[in-house]
C-alpha cells in the first residue's frame, strides 16, 4: 500500500512537473508581452501617427489625389499597408495577454471569486479589441476593390464598327432555246475592329479622389483606435497586476517581484504539497536572558 501510494505521488509530482515547465515557457514570453511590449507599441504607434498621417485639410488632399488619375495611389495603399501589418502584430500580442491571464486563472472554487471575475473582465475587453484589430488586416483588399469599381467607369470601351453592303448580279441562262434571266442578290459585310472613346465624366474623376480621401481617413482611425487598444490593454493590467496574477490571495504581493516569478513561487508551493513534502515552521528563536536589576 506504501509503495502504491509512493508511486501515485511520483506520478503526480512528474505531471505537475511537466505542466509547470510548459506554463513557465509560455508565460516567459506573454509576460513580457503583458509587462513591456503593451505600453512600447502604444509609443511607437502614437509616433507613426503623427509621421504617416500629419495634419492636412481633407480638401487640399483630395485636390492632389486628382493628379493621381487612374494610376495607383500609393499614398494611400502604403498607409493601408503598414495599417495591416501594424493590426496583425497587435492580434498576436493580445492573443499572447489572453494566454496569461488563461494560465493565472485558478481552479474553479465557491467562494473567493472577486479576483476571477476581474480577470474574466479583462479577458473579454482583449477579446472584443482582438476583433476590431482583425477586421482592420482586410483595409487594403476593401480599398482596391472600391477603387475598381470606380475605374471601371472611367476605362475606355472598344468597339467593333460593321459596314454591310449589298449588290445585285443577274445570272443569264439558255434552256431548250430559251433565255431565262435571274437575278442574284449577294450581301458583303464588312467588320472592322476600332477604338472609340467615350466621355469621361468630371464626377467619375472627381468620385475617384474622393474614395481615395475616404480611405486614407479610415487607415488614419485605424492607426489611432490601434494605439487606443494597446493603451486600454496597458492600462488594464498595470491598475489590476495584482488582482491579474493572484486571484485569490495565494501568495504575498511583492511589487519588486514580477507576475511570472509570483506564479513560480505558488506553483513549487503547489508542487511540495503534491509530492507529499511536509512544511516545517520556523525554529522558535532561543530565548534570551533578562537582566534584573
Amino acid at each position: 500500500l506504501c509503495h502504491g501510494r509512493a508511486v501515485s505521488r511520483t506520478i503526480d509530482s512528474t505531471r505537475t512537473m511537466a505542466e509547470t515547465e510548459l506554463e513557465a515557457l509560455a508565460l516567459q514570453e506573454a509576460d513580457k508581452v503583458v509587462t513591456e511590449t503593451l505600453n512600447a507599441r502604444a509609443a511607437a504607434l502614437a509616433q507613426l501617427v503623427v509621421q504617416a498621417c500629419p495634419p492636412k485639410p481633407l480638401s487640399e488632399l483630395e485636390e492632389s489625389y486628382k493628379a493621381c488619375g487612374s494610376g495607383t495611389n500609393k499614398a494611400v495603399a502604403g498607409l493601408l499597408r503598414t495599417v495591416r501589418e501594424e493590426a496583425a502584430a497587435a492580434v498576436d500580442h493580445l492573443k499572447q495577454a489572453e494566454l496569461w491571464l488563461i494560465l493565472k486563472a485558478p481552479a474553479v472554487s465557491d467562494g473567493n471569486n472577486f479576483g476571477v471575475e476581474v480577470q474574466a473582465f479583462v479577458l473579454g475587453e482583449l477579446k472584443a479589441l482582438r476583433t476590431g484589430f482583425s477586421a482592420m488586416v482586410a483595409l487594403p483588399a476593401e480599398y482596391h476593390q472600391a477603387r475598381a469599381q470606380g475605374l471601371e467607369k472611367v476605362a475606355q470601351d472598344s468597339s467593333k464598327d460593321h459596314d454591310e453592303s449589298s449588290t445585285t448580279e443577274t445570272e443569264t441562262s439558255t434552256e431548250e432555246g430559251k433565255t431565262k434571266e435571274k437575278k442574284v442578290v449577294k450581301t458583303v459585310n464588312k467588320c472592322s475592329q476600332g477604338s472609340k472613346s467615350k466621355p469621361t465624366l468630371a464626377d467619375y474623376e472627381d468620385y475617384t479622389a474622393a474614395l481615395d480621401v475616404k480611405h486614407y481617413h479610415l487607415g488614419k482611425e485605424a492607426l489611432v483606435d490601434l494605439r487606443n487598444g494597446y493603451m486600454k490593454a496597458a492600462a488594464l493590467f498595470n491598475k489590476n497586476l495584482k488582482r491579474l496574477s493572484d486571484p485569490r490571495g495565494e501568495v504575498p504581493y511583492l511589487p519588486h517581484i514580477s507576475p511570472i516569478s509570483r506564479g513560480e513561487v505558488l506553483g513549487g508551493a503547489r508542487l511540495a504539497l503534491a509530492s507529499g513534502a511536509v512544511c516545517q515552521p520556523p525554529p522558535a528563536p532561543s530565548p534570551i536572558g533578562v537582566r534584573r536589576r
